[in-house]
């Protein structure tokens, strides 16, 4: 869930300072080679990093490291054949996120799994909890989830799960034993507006999701019973086999202290435990919940810049409405007001807005571009379910349907039939349809697809730890074209320049390489992306051109 906040304007009046709006004309990309053409890594002496502080945030190390990918288990691969995901299916399916075996390359590659909420719930969504310590029949069971947690870290894959706690369904026995009884033991664990206890906060007012009074200690104390409870699946007081880590659901809408608590308890049961908040508001709010509540934020600020609103298509850098030096402005702010060792997940698209294939308008060429992007930029890159194989998806007018239409079943298959596959939601005006070339099946095997421009981006950075650091220099282009963002990812043994033209027309680059960190040369320059070769970097200024809407990572070696 989560609310819809817009950039503050003068944060938008700033960074259009920066930058100049570029024009268009649609090209064509040059598709992805195999993982395993990347080129061999070297060190180089020469480039020292500055001494970084002591973190002021002590999140987990891994969390950096991961990848994310975002699981509607309701959506992704059902087992049963009742039409409806569940555990086992999404277990069924761990292959093709990972299979745990690094010499294979037609698996994914992530390394962690979010999965929406699974626990008992009154609606499709789970997000209005019925019972927090049952699983969601639907789904599976207890002993499903332990085994879904085995099987994943046996292929290292850690798995969070959605942590719901600021609301509950008006059908959870707490609010039932609440409403209309003052004299209810549950009457202060939500918040009442009458004397009779029946008008009640809820979340953006909406009556089945009644608000929980997290400022009661004994609210405060079940979220940590709830922890628990997940953290120890089998119950046997060892918390380092359990899950490993909360997606901490709409975080303004639970007080500090109770996230504090809430951080103390589980560090101490578990260090390494990853606590990741959605806090969906602009940075100087986001900073404040890094003071002793969470690892990890999701960049909401940065969402902005790139897809617009939630709700739209067609705008921010990636729709073409906007210039990519916004990219720079969020990422600014980030640095400069969150604290040292904060975390930042970057994201396309998740369930709560529209997909990145709606919002660049079906230009697969954007999509690969945006793709690019996320796994670039610093911070730790989400994969949204559907995403890699293209699946459109724009919310309803809410007749009948909302943001079902952003949460339709994964296609694996190009005629949408076969084992696994969910039907659950299958209106005739949904987003994806059969043999649309959106599907596993009909990418797999194609090495010009997006799913395998996915997995060889994923490849790359878990292949090189600078696309895994936590800083970037942006580099300058030359003032004809702002369309096109360049910056450096660096450390003690690679050097990574990254350049993405997000006009739509072919563009002549010069860079400035003479005002950044990047040692003198001579470099010789492959793009990790094609591998294609590039001219040498020499010295100060460097040109190169570029189709329209593509990007190059261009490693740099001593020739």
């Amino acid at each position: 869930m989560g609310e819809r906040v817009r950039c503050g304007r003068l944060l938008i009046a700033m960074a259009m300072l920066l930058v100049a709006i570029g024009c268009a004309t649609p090209r064509t990309v040059t598709p992805p080679p195999s993982p395993s053409v990347a080129p061999t890594r070297v060190s180089y002496p020469t480039f020292a990093p500055t001494a970084t502080p002591t973190p002021l945030v002590s999140a987990p190390g891994w969390a950096a490291d991961a990848t994310l990918y975002l699981v509607f288990v309701r959506s992704f691969c059902d087992s049963d054949g009742d039409g409806t995901g569940d555990l086992a299916g999404l277990i069924e399916k761990l292959d093709y996120l990972n299979d745990g075996d690094p010499a294979t390359h037609d698996d994914l590659g992530v390394t962690a799994i979010w999965l929406l909420p699974i626990f008992s719930a009154a609606s499709y969504h789970g997000y209005d909890t019925v019972d927090h310590f049952t699983i969601q029949p639907e789904y599976g069971t207890r002993d499903d989830l332990i085994r879904l947690v085995e099987e994943c870290h046996r292929r290292g894959i850690r798995v969070i799960l959605d942590f719901v706690m600021a609301h509950v369904s008006n059908q959870h026995p707490f609010f039932a034993d609440a409403y209309g009884d003052p004299t209810s033991p549950y009457a202060s664990w939500f918040t009442w507006y009458d004397e009779a206890h029946t008008k009640y906060k809820a979340f953006a007012n909406i009556a089945i999701v009644p608000s929980l009074n997290g400022d009661n200690p004994a609210v405060a104390e079940y979220m940590l019973e709830v922890a628990r409870y997940w953290m120890d699946l089998d119950g046997d007081g060892d918390y380092t086999d359990g899950i490993d880590g909360f997606r901490c659901d709409h975080a303004v809408g639970v007080p500090h202290a109770a996230w504090k608590r809430l951080r103390a308890e589980v560090k101490r049961l578990r260090p390494d435990f990853w606590l990741l908040g959605e806090v969906w508001d602009k940075a100087p709010v986001i900073a404040r919940y890094y003071d002793d509540e969470f690892d990890s934020t999701f960049d909401f600020p940065l969402h902005q810049m790139l897809a617009g609103q939630s709700e739209s298509v067609g705008y921010g850098v990636l729709g073409g409405s906007e210039p990519p030096g916004l990219i720079e402005a969020a990422l600014l702010q980030r640095k400069s007001l969150y604290p040292w060792g904060a975390q930042s997940v970057v994201f396309l698209n998740n369930h709560d807005t529209n997909r990145i294939m709606s919002v660049v308008q079906g230009n697969e060429a954007r999509a690969r571009l945006a793709a690019t992007l996320l796994f670039t930029l610093p911070g730790i890159p989400l994969v949204y379910y559907g995403e890699e194989i293209g699946m459109a998806g724009v919310k309803g007018d809410g007749r009948p349907y909302w943001d079902e239409y952003r949460r339709e079943p994964m296609d694996w298959y190009a005629d949408e039939s076969g084992p696994g596959m969910c039907t659950w939601f299958r209106p005739a005006e949904r987003n994806n349809r059969p043999n649309d070339g959106i599907s596993v099946e009909e990418q797999q095997a194609d090495s010009s697809s997006l799913l395998a421009h996915y997995r060889h981006l994923i490849a790359l950075r878990n292949a090189y730890p600078a696309l895994r650091s936590p800083g970037h220099e942006r580099v300058g282009v030359s003032s004809a074209h702002r369309q096109v963002y360049a910056f450096l990812r660096q450390d003690a043994h690679d050097h990574l320049l990254v350049v993405l033209n997000f006009s739509q027309e072919a563009a002549e680059v010069t860079l400035d390489l003479a005002s950044s960190s990047l040692p003198s040369g001579p470099w010789r320059a492959t793009d990790l992306v094609t591998g294609t070769a590039y001219p040498k970097v020499a010295g100060g200024e460097y040109a190169l051109e570029l189709d329209g809407e593509t990007g190059v990572v261009l490693l740099l070696e001593r020739p």
